[in-house]
């Protein structure tokens, strides 16, 4: 009955993300020519550059590892991140968490694809919500941000291996010691048959939610995880 539901759910976001009017989902212009964004804004978004490769700290030169990951690497093998948890970007998320606005999820999906340099995984898997959470939502914000980054590289999108098991306190007002308690078997995996997954979100806090998942992952056979969000907050 709950899988039947969650697919509905999913169908539902994808049908509500096909009214599209025409118009730059930030300034409101017209851009038929682009769907979702027009050149100007997209020219304008305040992209990270050079990030280190394993957290997505801002470096002076591309695809290194800052000092606090050479010390203390994550248990991840990469990740991948576009921007700060800043306006537009914040202002798009807000939008599709709480109220409803799917595209943005197309829109952020599709901004990140441009972002992503290969190897490409196997994989993309969304960050699970519970179900519960999934249907007081209407759909998991990280599964319509992978039907907007699909739309421009052809990965497969898996929804189902990993499940969130447990019901948890929202994250957001929570330490870094909280998060992790939290999150403690919070989340279940079915047999997997990956070697290279990433793993998708829409905002990194402490990477809490991500770690736990890569654990998960690494214990069920994958050797490559890679960490993709559309924005970040993470700090050392």
């Amino acid at each position: 009955m709950i899988s039947r539901l969650m697919t509905a759910l999913q169908d539902g976001g994808a049908w509500r993300a096909t009214w599209w009017w025409g118009q730059c989902l930030l300034c409101r212009q017209s851009c038929q020519q682009q769907p979702l964004i027009c050149q100007q804004c997209q020219e304008e978004l305040p992209l990270l550059a050079h990030t280190c490769r394993l957290c997505g700290f801002t470096l002076p030169v591309e695809n290194s590892v800052c000092g606090h990951c050479q010390q203390t690497p994550p248990p991840w093998q990469r990740m991948q991140v576009l921007a700060d948890f800043i306006p537009p970007f914040s202002g798009l998320i807000h939008g599709l968490k709480y109220h409803q606005q799917s595209l943005n999820g197309r829109l952020l999906g599709k901004l990140l694809a441009m972002h992503i340099t290969p190897p490409y995984p196997e994989v993309i898997i969304p960050v699970p919500l519970h179900w519960w959470r999934q249907l007081h939502r209407g759909y998991n914000q990280a599964q319509e941000i992978a039907l907007g980054l699909q739309s421009l590289l052809p990965l497969a999108i898996d929804n189902d291996s990993l499940k969130r098991s447990r019901a948890t306190a929202s994250q957001t007002h929570l330490s870094r010691k909280e998060r992790q308690h939290n999150l403690h078997h919070a989340f279940s995996a079915r047999p997997l048959n990956y070697q290279h997954v990433a793993l998708l979100d829409d905002v990194l806090t402490t990477g809490s939610t991500m770690a736990e998942l890569t654990r998960l992952l690494h214990q069920h056979g994958v050797k490559v995880v890679e960490v993709w969000a559309v924005c970040r907050t993470l700090d050392h």
